[in-house]
């Protein structure tokens, strides 16, 4: 008897725990658990990097007119140099500053040049900080474990460049995974709050319940 029922315990056991790990996948979020997106094009559509850049960008044209007006009054003041005879007070007087001003010129323009790099270097790095959190928080919020960079621009036949990099894409195929649009539409100033209840999923398969 006590043989029996030390059996019978045993063989309950066993299919109490063959059903556990069913019960324990079956409460876990429907979804899929990897997605891909096209990082290229998130940041193309990024408006307010765009109107960032922009503001570097004519800042770098004001002082490339600077730079324009400060070479002419150089070129001015050879000219005036030239007028002179070497070796007398006024040429050498002339002749330190024509060499003062280029100087300072050349001091400037590195200087800028540096100051121009910088700051589009820490627009381009925010606007990925951003995108990176808003696609962490997209993935959390709808269990997504893994989001894969991929291009998804379609491959131009007569261009060799675009078949070249076409056949050298990590991604060959990937159906309804693409969250790039998602991501892009957080990034505008009007995307509403995200509602974490009731809220609309991206369009990708749900996980295969087992």
């Amino acid at each position: 008897m006590m043989t029996f029922l030390s059996r019978a315990t045993i063989v309950a056991l066993a299919l109490a725990a063959s059903l556990f790990p069913a019960r324990s996948q079956a409460q876990n979020p429907t979804g899929t658990s990897v997605a891909v997106i096209d990082l290229g094009e998130v940041f193309d559509k990024h408006e307010r990097m765009t109107a960032q850049l922009e503001e570097v960008k004519q800042d770098i044209q004001a002082f490339e007119a600077y730079v324009r007006q400060e070479r002419q009054k150089i070129e001015a003041l050879a000219e005036q140099l030239r007028t002179y005879v070497v070796g007398k007070p006024e040429y050498v007087e002339k002749e330190k500053e024509l060499a003062a001003a280029q100087a300072d010129l050349q001091v400037q323009m590195r200087q800028k040049s540096r100051e121009f790099l910088e700051r589009e270097a820490k627009v381009r790095f925010n606007a990925y900080q951003e995108i990176i959190d808003l696609v962490t928080r997209f993935a959390q919020q709808y269990h997504i474990q893994l989001v894969i960079r991929f291009h998804r621009q379609p491959i131009d036949a007569s261009k060799p460049e675009s078949v070249q990099f076409g056949l050298n894409r990590p991604i060959v195929y990937q159906n309804s995974l693409d969250i790039t649009d998602h991501i892009v539409q957080m990034l505008k100033p009007t995307h509403p709050p995200t509602n974490v209840s009731g809220r609309s999923g991206p369009s990708i398969p749900g996980r295969t319940q087992r």
